[in-house]
């Protein structure tokens, strides 16, 4: 009699329906994941078919870690479930906001574009005042200027309901701010805005109640006396999510603070009475604020100076949607697709966007950069050590007009060690310039030749540019086929303009395992009338800094 166990492909019809079958027994698995509290059985092969990153994870030189059981601490259990779902069967199954974000990062993580934009496009489709401060957010950690524009949209055309309902109070400080900032708001009067946060700080214990020290009372106090209180709450500073579990940043504490957002605040907008009945009572002023503000109010021309910080902005702020129209441009959506996606997109169709994006020209490149294997000659600037040992550089196509000229700056003098990398390495280094230029994208050392292998590798990168803060402002993934012993020039998805005397920095994760060498490294390099000087700040931010042969930018 036949087992109907060895029989099961016999009524699946389809790779989808065997995919599935194999995901939910585990039957032939060869590795595993632990998420949460669930194990999940998966094989090598098929997971290393959908993404670069689990193809170096199983498949590179080194594959120790796959002896055991990996374990994921940075994505939820059901965004694992669903990403795993989508490699096995082509299925993405989307119902909701909260999955739409953990998914995402889980595709980004990984190196699925697709489920990325699947992702992306059911926001487009769900944007409400409800949630429009989180898909906000959603938008500038990943890197979606366009449905950051048009969640900022939503935030000034429905401002009262975005602040009224309870999901404001979840929200990231930086994102008020943000809110704050605008001209154009739909609200009646300066005091929806400040109820809002007063009822942000309540929720969260911020307030401003210290003992008024004849007048004044320091934005540095007020942000000590926060951090120093045990019963007042959550700390008044919002990290990124993807900064969260890093160590605090000392100019992070000082820079977003609940006094930030109250200094936005236009209370030269209010009447006396308006700003006495309301503002005035709460902790988030001192009694010297309250009475300056209201000097101020009430007599224009007050010989109290307003304190210090606060915004002199006398104007009320104006209903966005009376201003003219701007033309709207279509919801971006890749066209290529596997024909087995099925998406729970909601029915009604995405709402038009400005097409007023800050963003650089992407003209296409010149015809030599479009395949990522054509090498192209290097010269290296004139004020920049010489290296003759390097010829050809190998560039993906980068996201800038054909007609700048790009500027190098090359900081590696001697090779001090070889670091071999088994599954995941990180290089890292801060630095600031002495003048504003946009930075484009950075050269890297490839890996040593190893004997008896072929003259080429793939080389799977991520590089991101973070500002001061920690907030990143770019990054990209890169997957290229390499030569071995040579310099590997990748770009950013966008250039970003840096400011002079502001602290950056670079950070690069090398998923290829194999064998790097690794440079010493000049602190200080001139290019171009620009001087570059590196390794400013926290000594934590700067990891086997060796590994990054120089900077890409132009002026």
């Amino acid at each position: 009699m036949t087992d109907k166990i060895i029989d099961w492909q016999v009524s699946r019809h389809s790779i989808s329906s065997r995919g599935t079958y194999l995901l939910e027994t585990g039957k032939y698995s060869d590795c595993s994941f632990i998420v949460g509290d669930s194990t999940l059985a998966c094989h090598k092969i098929i997971l290393a078919m959908a993404s670069p990153v689990f193809e170096a994870m199983f498949f590179g030189s080194f594959d120790d870690q796959a002896k055991n059981a990996i374990v994921i601490t940075d994505v939820q259990a059901e965004a694992f479930k669903s990403l795993l779902e989508y490699i096995y069967t082509d299925k993405i199954n989307i119902n909701n906001v909260d999955k739409a974000f953990e998914l995402c990062y889980a595709a980004k993580k990984y190196m699925l574009p697709f489920v990325v934009d699947q992702c992306t496009q059911y926001l487009w489709s769900d944007l409400s005042a409800k949630n429009a401060c989180r898909a906000y957010e959603f938008a500038r950690l990943f890197e979606e200027p366009s449905l950051q524009e048009k969640c900022l949209q939503i935030i000034c055309t429905k401002t009262t309901d975005v602040i009224q309902d309870s999901s404001f109070e979840e929200v990231e400080l930086s994102t008020i701010i943000t809110i704050l900032d605008q001209d154009d708001l739909n609200v009646d009067s300066e005091l929806s805005l400040f109820f809002a946060l007063n009822r942000y700080a309540e929720k969260h214990g911020l307030r401003h109640d210290m003992n008024d020290n004849n007048g004044s009372s320091t934005d540095e106090e007020m942000r000590t006396e926060n951090l120093n209180e045990d019963d007042a709450g959550p700390s008044n500073r919002v990290d990124p999510p993807q900064q969260q579990q890093q160590q605090p940043n000392p100019q992070r504490v000082q820079e977003s603070t609940i006094r930030d957002a109250v200094k936005k605040i236009r209370f030269l907008t209010l009447s006396p009475q308006q700003f006495a009945e309301g503002p005035a009572r709460t902790s988030l002023l001192t009694q010297s604020e309250a009475f300056a503000i209201l000097m101020n109010i009430s007599t224009p021309n007050s010989q109290i100076p307003m304190p210090e910080g606060f915004t002199l902005n006398k104007n009320s702020r104006v209903p966005f949607d009376s201003r003219s129209p701007s033309p709207p441009v279509q919801v971006p959506v890749r066209p290529s697709a596997p024909s087995q996606i099925s998406v729970s997109l909601p029915q009604h169709a995405p709402l038009p966007v400005s097409a007023q994006l800050n963003r650089r020209s992407q003209s296409p490149p010149p015809h030599h950069l479009h395949s990522p294997d054509v090498a192209i000659a290097y010269q290296p600037p004139a004020e920049s050590p010489s290296f003759n040992y390097f010829q050809p550089i190998y560039a993906r196509e980068p996201h800038f007009p054909e007609d700048r000229r790009n500027h190098y700056c090359i900081r590696t003098t001697q090779q001090i060690r070889e670091i071999q990398n088994r599954s995941v390495i990180e290089s890292s280094f801060t630095f600031t310039v002495d003048r504003a230029i946009s930075i484009l994208g950075l050269q890297m050392f490839t890996q040593i030749k190893p004997a008896s292998f072929t003259d080429r590798y793939s080389e799977i990168i991520y590089a991101h540019l973070l500002d001061s803060l920690g907030s990143r402002l770019t990054y990209t993934h890169s997957n290229q086929r390499v030569p071995y012993d040579t310099v590997n020039e990748i770009f950013f998805d966008r250039p970003v303009f840096i400011q002079s005397n502001k602290i950056y920095k670079i950070g690069v994760v090398f998923n290829k395992p194999g064998l790097y060498q690794e440079y010493e490294a000049l602190s200080t390099v001139r290019c171009s009338n620009t001087i570059f000087t590196f390794n400013t700040g926290n000594s934590n931010d700067t990891v086997r800094e060796g590994l990054i042969r120089g900077l890409i930018y132009n002026l």
